[in-house]
């Protein structure tokens, strides 16, 4: 074994890619692993867009991830020349619930469906929906995030490999050894961000981690097409509550032909190795029935379906923490389905903690303690 450096991190998806540019930019010698390509679809992180925004996230444990989020992703965009961020507003209807406890703390407006449908005409609300308006809400580039995160690590001097599986690793006297189909590599720290391969890579992690099938549609509207184009449109959410769900959507890009949107609900259950990729008609019809009674302007023909994996924890809350067995790993993982907004800064926790520095945001939730009786009773 030639090779040892101060961090490897296994797993080069969002939060993986994150931590290599992180680790690098602190001057850290940095090995990247990843079994697939560059970016890549077989994850959690395709699509060609996600959500972020604010207001939803105030009073909960990711508020300060949030906010220092638009940060890092806005010192990103100037450091690669690209647009990462785009910012579309976000507009959350909803037939109950209130946002009282948002006033004073974050940018918002509280709208009537009259208002909603003033305002958005391509929405058709009941009488008793209302909206919340999120000013400062956008949707992200996942595949340009990743990439923008790994070309920076590499432009640091970090060390990246794509389409190199780990098959094992140990703690040793001296680090951690970490096997892959080619090599044996060394280090003093391990960063373990396999996404729904996480505990396929760490034997005994302790949690209990579920993966499940999630489809996403685009469609070209029947009617109006230009009313859905970024600038005209925010992104959105609207209940699913025959699927114990939300719909979401975004407006038009102009590098993809579609109007995004897709049903945020754990689906049906499955492994990474064996999930159904190829999208069925009742993908498809999911979305319809949110098109027929919501959004009727744009339910037209069907340009694209993809398929990608949440993976969840028994609490729906991420984990980002030292393992309680093995103190030189550490692990982020468990995103449930909202974690690509936060990469750039749980990235940022994940190389803080395994060089042993401070975080510049504290996290006292996401941690292993709290499901580690829950894995025990499932």
């Amino acid at each position: 074994m030639k090779h040892h450096y101060d961090v490897i991190v296994v797993g080069l998806g969002a939060m993986g890619s994150a931590t290599c540019y992180h680790l690098a930019g602190r001057g850290a010698k940095v090995l990247g692993l990843e079994r697939f390509d560059l970016p890549h679809a077989q994850g959690s992180s395709h699509g060609y867009s996600r959500h972020t925004k604010t207001a939803v996230y105030v009073d909960t444990p990711f508020e300060p991830f949030i906010e220092r989020s638009f940060e890092l992703w806005r010192l990103l965009e100037g450091e690669t020349g690209q647009q990462i961020l785009v910012t579309t507003g976000y507009l959350l209807m909803s037939d109950s619930g209130s946002w009282d406890h948002l006033r004073g703390k974050v940018r918002h407006e509280v709208l009537t469906a009259d208002e909603v449908a003033y305002r958005y005409p391509q929405f058709t609300l009941e009488s008793d929906f209302h909206g919340l308006y999120d000013p400062v809400g956008g949707l992200l580039r996942p595949e340009l995030g990743i990439a923008s995160h790994l070309i920076q690590a590499l432009r640091r001097g970090a060390e990246i490999h794509g389409r190199e599986a780990v098959t094992g690793w140990k703690e040793t006297a001296h680090g951690v050894e970490v096997e892959t189909e080619h090599a044996r590599y060394g280090a003093d720290q391990v960063v373990f961000t396999g996404g729904s391969w996480t505990d396929r890579l760490i034997a005994g992690l302790g949690i209990t981690l579920t993966v499940s099938r999630q489809p996403l549609a685009w469609v070209w509207p029947a009617r109006n097409a230009a009313s859905f184009d970024v600038g005209a449109l925010p992104i959105w959410q609207i209940p699913a509550p025959e699927y114990d769900g939300e719909y979401y959507g975004f407006p038009m890009m102009p590098d993809h032909p579609g109007f995004k949107l897709a049903l945020h609900t754990f689906g049906e259950t499955s492994d990474p190795e064996h999930l159904d990729r190829e999208a069925r008609p009742e993908d498809e019809e999911e979305v319809r029935k949110c098109l027929r009674r919501f959004i009727p302007d744009a339910d037209g023909p069907l340009t694209a379906m993809r398929i990608c994996m949440y993976t969840r924890t028994a609490d729906e809350l991420p984990v980002l923490d030292r393992h309680p067995a093995h103190d030189r790993v550490t692990v982020g993982c468990g995103f449930s389905g909202t974690g690509f907004k936060f990469s750039c800064t749980f990235g940022e926790w994940l190389a803080e903690t395994a060089l042993g520095q401070p975080n510049t945001i504290a996290n006292e939730t996401f941690r292993f303690e709290r499901l580690l009786g829950a894995a025990d009773s499932a």
